[in-house]
């Protein structure tokens, strides 16, 4: 498939007035894409190391090792004149939210989130494969685990670099046009307009816990409040240091204190996720778990299930089977199922608690509000013999369709 991609690289950008001379030709372009090269491991909000930027005509690299000042980027990308196109916009969106003293964006075109309402294979679908698959070009992955932040950089880490926009702007217009054909464009609004959300980019350290995996049998009240203690101890640590929160504790480490709080020195010894090296924090952890013992019943959250609901027997093949049934009608409406519902929301409604994603807006409308009447009895399902097509047909409880 033959698609029109930029023909002229542009010299890395390294100085402040390159970069306020290129941000002048994206902003009178209207729309361009954006990527980033960045290191997250050890920081809270991860260091940029390189910046890649696209139009139907150029792409160019900006080096904010040299330019330390891209306050004129971010700009654009919180402007709601300009369209900024990603793939998988989230953490590069992270960044330009930090970046900009938390401005939000207004206009962005996920590639990754339009490929899947346009229902291409699964979902998260990997740039590489979706430019495979639209443009027919296969790119390399040796850069994959590049060390960005070293300089010079190597004409294949800048050739890679460049890659990861190239087809940016010619892939949002094949996908626009293939979600204009089915009428989506609501639907696509709905998904970007959470890209406006500070809740997006902002960790809510009371709520911190919610992101660790529980343990197979889940945790109590109790088990849940220390939990919630100790993840917004540590994530409230990583906003104040800028260190990631794990490199303080790791997910393990907080979850077995939760499980076997220390009430003294003595009690360390028997937690194995915790060192000698890391008694400095002892005494914090000591004192956090003494807080939290004395709160009420009332105070603490709700408890935690496990990550197999032992129930019973039913609760699982019922929850397998709304997820199946999920699927299906994702499949008759081309759309891939991942996008709307997890194994997690299926079961969550079958024991009766209502997932806010899956029963809202464009989701609800095409199947969360039909699973809901379907596991609440309102309406029960049936398959035709129809070889070549699903056949799915749900009737009221009294017979009709």
């Amino acid at each position: 498939m033959t698609v029109s991609v930029p023909a002229d690289d542009r010299p890395m950008i390294s100085t402040l007035s390159g970069l306020e001379a290129l941000c002048e030709d994206l902003r009178s372009a209207g729309s361009f894409a954006l990527d980033t090269e960045f290191l997250g491991e050890r920081t809270y909000v991860p260091v940029l190391c390189l910046v890649q930027v696209a139009t139907s005509t150029f792409t160019a690299i900006i080096d904010p090792i040299a330019v330390r000042d891209l306050s004129c980027l971010w700009t654009l990308v919180s402007d709601p004149g300009v369209e900024v196109i990603l793939h998988a916009a989230r953490e590069d969106l992270r960044l330009s939210y930090f970046k900009s003293n938390k401005s939000l964006p207004r206009n962005i075109f996920d590639t990754q989130v339009a490929a899947a309402i346009v229902g291409l294979q699964q979902y998260p679908l990997s740039y590489a494969r979706l430019v495979e698959g639209v443009c027919a070009v296969k790119l390399g992955k040796t850069e994959t685990r590049s060390e960005w932040d070293r300089r010079p950089l190597t004409k294949e880490q800048l050739d890679y670099a460049r890659d990861d926009v190239r087809y940016l702007p010619a892939l949002a217009n094949k996908l626009k046009s293939a979600i204009s054909n089915l009428e989506r464009q609501n639907w696509m609004n709905e998904e970007m307009s959470r890209f406006s959300l500070e809740s997006t980019y902002e960790i809510d350290p009371e709520k911190a816990y919610l992101r660790i995996r529980p343990p197979r049998q889940g945790l109590t009240r109790r088990e849940a409040g220390y939990l919630k203690a100790y993840a917004s101890w540590r994530e409230e640590w990583g906003i104040a240091t800028d260190r990631s929160p794990r490199f303080l504790l790791r997910d393990e480490a907080v979850l077995e204190l939760s499980l076997r709080p220390p009430q003294r020195l003595g009690d360390f010894q028997r937690l194995r996720t915790l060192s000698n090296e890391q008694s400095d924090l002892f005494s914090d952890l000591i004192r956090i778990a003494q807080e939290t013992r004395k709160l009420t019943d009332e105070d603490l959250p709700c408890a935690i299930s496990g990550t197999t609901d032992s129930e019973s027997a039913y609760v699982k093949v019922k929850s397998d089977l709304v997820y199946a049934l999920a699927c299906a009608l994702c499949m008759e409406c081309e759309v891939a199922p991942e996008l709307l519902i997890t194994r997690q929301s299926a079961l969550d409604l079958v024991l009766g608690k209502i997932d806010a994603t899956l029963m809202s807006g464009w989701r609800a409308d095409l199947v969360g509000n039909t699973l809901f009447k379907l596991v609440s009895g309102s309406v029960s399902l049936c398959l035709t013999a129809e070889p070549e097509r699903l056949g799915i047909v749900f009737q009221d409880v009294d017979g009709h369709s």
